[in-house]
C-alpha cells in the first residue's frame, strides 16, 4: 500500500491506585501501586502489554516484596497493572517511582515512609 501511512499507536498511562500512602519504616504499604493503560486517541483498554514500576530517587525509602527495586506487570483485560507489595525502607521521606510502558510517556507515582 504506497503512500498510505501506518498509525503508529500511542498509550496513556494513567496512576489508579496506591500513590501518595504512608507507611512506618519498615511497615507494608496498604496498597499496591496501580497503573491503567489506555490508547491515547479512543480511550480504550490496552491489554497483555509490560508496565515497568521503577524506583527512582536517591535513598531506598521503599522496595517490592523481595527487596526489589523494579518490577515489570502485565496489563489485564481492563488494561491495569499492579505491583506486587511495596515495604517501607529505613529513611522517612518520599519514594517516587517511574511507570513506564512502550508507546506510553513515563508517569511518576510517590508514596511516602513515616518515622
Amino acid at each position: 500500500m504506497k503512500g498510505e501511512e501506518v498509525r503508529r499507536r500511542t498509550y496513556m498511562i494513567l496512576p489508579a491506585g496506591g500513590t501518595g500512602q504512608h507507611a512506618v519504616h519498615h511497615g507494608t504499604f496498604a496498597h499496591p501501586l496501580k497503573a491503567r493503560v489506555v490508547d491515547s486517541e479512543d480511550r480504550t483498554p490496552v491489554t497483555e502489554l509490560p508496565v515497568t514500576f521503577a524506583w527512582d530517587t536517591m535513598s531506598q525509602q521503599a522496595l517490592f516484596e523481595g527487596a526489589q527495586e523494579t518490577v515489570t506487570v502485565l496489563t489485564d483485560p481492563q488494561g491495569y497493572a499492579e505491583t506486587p507489595p511495596l515495604v517501607a525502607g529505613d529513611a522517612a521521606g518520599t519514594a517516587s517511582f517511574a511507570v513506564t510502558a512502550a508507546g506510553a510517556p513515563p508517569v511518576r507515582v510517590e508514596i511516602t515512609v513515616d518515622r
